[in-house]
């Protein structure tokens, strides 16, 4: 599988969220929260336990309607899937929006929430997205991210789980 990684640096500038749509709430949730007994909030909570991380900002963007999460968008500090980041360095990753509430610019809406929770001046966020995943480069590319290299997902005896996401070959950024 070939990935894309994209960057951006917090000094670029933070366009103005766009509203969020009547009805719908956006909320917060971090490995510290009490909330969350889904499978991968627990599982997040273990890692988080267990050091994980290289710090504790772990979040998630979900918007939310009538009691329906619509889309979620995890914020995720290096750790070992993600060699290719250094210390401090925040990756913005696992995008997913509902089916049915695709291309009405729910994802576009939390990638801005996360800059202005995130974006401090010379802070890196990475992007990471499968190569043939146009929508997800789009998204990308429209908030201000830059190609910055491709690579590959391993997955060690055929576990995801323990695998990374390698940078094999960076791009030149002017």
């Amino acid at each position: 599988m070939n990935i894309a990684f994209f960057l951006r640096t917090g000094d670029a500038a933070v366009p103005p969220e766009p509203p969020l749509p009547e009805g719908m709430t956006l909320r917060l949730w971090r490995p510290n929260d009490k909330s969350g007994r889904d499978p991968l909030r627990i599982g997040v909570k273990i890692q988080h336990l267990l050091s994980l991380y290289d710090d504790d900002r772990y979040t998630e963007i979900g918007i939310w309607f009538e009691g329906t999460r619509l889309h979620r968008l995890i914020v995720t500090p290096r750790w070992h899937r993600f060699p290719f980041m250094d210390r401090g360095d925040l990756q913005i990753g696992g995008v997913w929006t509902h089916p049915a509430w695709r291309r009405r610019g729910l994802a576009s809406l939390s990638v801005h929430r996360a800059h202005r929770l995130f974006a401090a001046p010379g802070q890196r966020l990475w992007y990471v997205t499968d190569s043939a995943n146009g929508a997800s480069i789009a998204l990308a590319k429209g908030s201000g991210y830059r190609p910055a290299g491709e690579g590959r997902r391993t997955k060690p005896l055929g576990i995801a789980l323990v695998g990374q996401y390698r940078l094999d070959r960076r791009y030149t950024l002017a």
